[in-house]
C-alpha cells in the first residue's frame, strides 16, 4: 500500500475525553471526539466539511474505542472492505525507553504497567485504551507514539535534577518533558509557513500546560520534568512543589504515597485553589469579586510568567512567543494578563485583534504589529504529528 493512501488512525485518550482522527495519506477524512454532555455520551464528529453531533450508546467515554470502527463504517466514512493499514497512539510515560516511538508489543504493555504509579492519569488512559483497540482491531499494528521525544535535543544541564548522578541513571529519573507532540506539531508549521524564528517560546496551556523554549527549532528546555505534575499551575494539577511541603502533606493528611500522587493530580491546580478547574467559571466569578477565584487566576498567571521568563533566559532572549492548545487558543483574557508582564522585551497584544482571536482555524498573528514582536496562535494539531510519527514508524518496519 502507497503512503498517499494508507489509512492511520490516531487515538488521543485524555482523562475527560476521547480524541480520534483518521488519516488517507496525509489528508484528515474524519475527526471523532467522545465527551459526556448533559449526563451522556456524545460524539462530535467532522468529516466533509461538516460536523455533527451523535448520541452513542456507552457507558462512559473510556468505552469510546469500542465504538470508533462501527461509527466510521455506519457514516460511510470508511467503505466496505476498507481495513485501517495501523493506528497512533499518544504515550506519555516518564522513562528513556518512552523517549522513542515504538511498535506496541507485550513487552511495551508490561513497561508502560511497571510506570503506571509515575504518571497515572495518563498511564492507565493509555493502557486501557490499548487494551480495547487491541481487542477491536486485532490484526492492526498499534505505534505508540512517544509525547517527549521532542524534547531529546536538550543539553546536558537540561536533564538532571540536584541528585547523586549514579542514582538518577540507574533508576532512570531525568526531566523528560512532554507536549512534545503539539510544541513539534507548532515548530513545523511555523517552518512550513517561513515563520521559524531562532528563539521561540511555547506556551502549550490546556488541561496541563507547559511552557518550552524552542532554538533553531529543536528544544532545549520544558518546564514540565520527570513526570507531568512538574511545571506551571494547571487545571487539577499542583505543578512544581516542593518535596518536604509535599511530605508534609502527607502526614498532615494521614495518605499514602499513591493517594498522595493522586492528590496532587487531581485535587491541586486552580480547583484546589479557586474550588473550580473551568477558567470561564473562574473569570466569572473573579468579576463578581471572588477572592478565591481571583487568588487561582491571578497564581496560574504568574507561574505561566515565571516559566516564560525562565526559558527567555535559557534562550538568552526571546523572538517570538506561541500560544497553543486548548486554553491557549480560546481564552483571550488568560493571553492580555500574560502578555501585559512582558512590554518590556518587546512583546505587545493588538487588543482587538487578541480578543477576537477565539479558537482560530489558522494560525493568528495577535501582537501589536509596528510595536511588538510577533505573538502567534497556533492551533494544536497533535494527530497530524501522531500520524506522521506512526507513518515514519509503518516505513522503518
Amino acid at each position: 500500500m502507497s503512503v498517499d493512501t494508507q489509512l492511520i488512525l490516531v487515538a488521543n485518550p485524555g482523562s475527560s475525553s476521547r480524541k480520534y482522527a483518521l488519516y488517507r495519506g496525509r489528508d484528515v477524512v474524519a475527526e471523532l471526539h467522545y465527551e459526556v454532555t448533559d449526563g451522556a455520551v456524545q460524539c462530535h464528529l467532522r468529516s466533509g466539511g461538516t460536523t455533527r453531533d451523535l448520541q452513542v450508546n456507552l457507558p462512559d467515554v473510556a468505552h469510546a474505542a469500542e465504538h470508533v470502527n462501527e461509527l466510521l463504517h455506519s457514516q460511510a466514512i470508511l467503505q466496505a472492505g476498507e481495513q485501517i493499514t495501523a493506528i497512533g497512539l499518544r504515550v506519555v510515560a516518564p522513562s528513556t525507553f518512552f523517549m522513542q516511538d515504538h511498535l506496541v508489543t507485550d513487552e511495551v504493555v508490561a513497561r508502560l504497567t511497571s510506570l503506571m504509579t509515575l504518571a497515572p492519569l495518563h498511564i492507565h488512559a493509555t493502557l486501557d485504551e490499548l487494551t480495547l483497540l487491541r481487542a477491536q482491531f486485532a490484526d492492526t499494528p498499534i505505534v505508540g507514539v512517544s509525547d517527549s521525544a521532542f524534547h531529546i535535543t536538550k543539553p546536558t544541564e537540561a536533564w538532571n535534577y540536584g541528585i547523586d548522578i549514579h542514582d538518577a541513571d540507574q533508576h532512570d529519573i531525568k526531566r523528560f518533558g512532554y507536549h512534545g507532540l503539539s510544541v513539534g506539531a507548532a515548530v513545523k508549521h511555523l517552518r512550513a509557513t517561513d515563520h521559524l524564528v531562532p528563539r521561540l517560546i511555547v506556551c502549550h496551556l490546556g488541561s496541563g500546560s507547559s511552557v518550552t523554549a524552542v532554538k533553531a527549532g529543536e528544544s532545549i528546555d520544558t518546564t514540565m520534568g520527570y513526570s507531568p505534575l512538574e511545571g506551571v499551575l494547571m487545571a487539577t494539577r499542583s505543578g512544581t512543589i516542593d518535596v518536604g511541603a509535599a511530605l508534609a502533606l502527607r502526614t498532615a493528611l494521614g495518605i499514602s504515597d499513591d493517594e498522595l500522587a493522586n492528590y496532587l493530580n487531581t485535587r491541586g491546580g486552580l480547583l484546589g485553589l479557586g474550588g473550580s478547574n473551568d477558567i470561564r467559571e473562574l473569570r466569572s466569578r473573579e468579576e463578581a469579586g471572588d477572592h478565591l477565584a481571583h487568588l487561582a487566576l491571578e497564581t496560574l498567571i504568574y507561574t505561566i510568567a515565571k516559566a516564560i521568563g525562565q526559558m527567555t533566559a535559557a534562550l538568552g532572549g526571546a523572538d517570538m512567543i506561541v500560544f497553543t492548545g486548548t486554553v491557549g487558543e480560546r481564552s483571550w483574557m488568560l493571553r492580555r494578563r500574560i502578555i501585559a508582564k512582558f512590554h518590556y522585551l518587546d512583546f505587545q497584544l493588538d487588543l482587538d485583534t487578541n480578543k477576537a482571536c477565539e479558537g482560530p482555524s489558522i494560525m493568528t498573528n495577535i501582537a501589536a504589529l509596528t510595536q511588538s514582536r510577533p505573538i502567534m496562535v497556533i492551533p494544536a494539531d497533535e494527530s497530524r504529528e501522531i500520524m506522521r510519527h506512526t507513518a515514519a514508524a509503518l516505513h522503518k518496519k
